[in-house]
């Protein structure tokens, strides 16, 4: 059983589908790739559940993670990937969960595909208000970085080099269907406003800890040290 990504998939500026085409190559894509078709050829059964972008409790270094919703709680400014306004699927990382512990009770089958249960595309202006309304604060001021920008810093700068690779994801409508895999698994995907109520509490009881350990430190080091 394995988590997947989207990167395979050869159309992204599609609707991507359990049924599309995965065999995008070069970097990250291509690594993929392989991957699955390693997997293909493998005489032991597998299942792939592929998940878009993450978002939820636990979820840290992640567009929508530890990128956007401490952000958001403190009111700071967010600079995005690409167009704020994309449409764009983001998968509550429960229902990944969920999605892989229902597929180990399939029949067993070789190479199986699935998609973890994915609410319809939102864009991340629109998770961002959620996650404010959620919160009781008001929404950031957004600004996103176009994605020449990304790949030219991605030139110089090593840290911007696998954004850049993919910053497309972002830039035009990234959408992923799992209508399939819900039918065959009988899942659905966890109502956005339970989802976003869940991911703001787990992230301000994150962060009061954060800054009770911060204040605790402080205090056991000794005036004038």
């Amino acid at each position: 059983m394995f988590p997947e990504s989207l990167y395979s998939y050869s159309r992204p500026d599609a609707i991507m589908t359990e049924d599309s085409e995965r065999s995008a190559d070069g970097g990250k894509r291509g690594v993929r790739t392989q991957l699955l078709a390693a997997r293909a050829a493998s005489p032991t059964d597998t299942i792939s559940v592929v998940a878009s972008d993450f978002y939820g409790p636990r979820v840290r270094t992640a567009h929508a993670g530890d990128r956007m919703v401490p952000a958001v709680l403190k009111g700071s400014p967010i600079q995005l990937i690409g167009s704020p306004d994309a449409p764009h699927s983001f998968t509550y990382i429960p229902d990944l969960a969920a999605a892989m512990i229902a597929a180990t009770h399939l029949p067993r089958t070789s190479n199986r595909v699935l998609h973890a249960p994915t609410l319809p595309a939102l864009s991340q202006r629109a998770l961002v208000s959620a996650l404010a309304e959620d919160a009781g604060v008001v929404a950031p001021r957004l600004t996103g970085m176009p994605g020449w920008l990304v790949r030219a810093l991605g030139l110089v700068l090593p840290s911007m080099r696998e954004l850049a690779e993919l910053a497309y994801q972002f830039e035009r409508p990234f959408v992923m269907d799992s209508s399939a895999s819900e039918a065959l698994l009988t899942l659905t995907p966890t109502p956005l406003d339970e989802a976003v109520t869940r991911t703001v509490r787990w992230w301000r009881a994150e962060l009061a800890t954060a800054q009770a350990n911060a204040v605790s430190d402080q205090r056991l080091v000794p005036d004038g040290t």
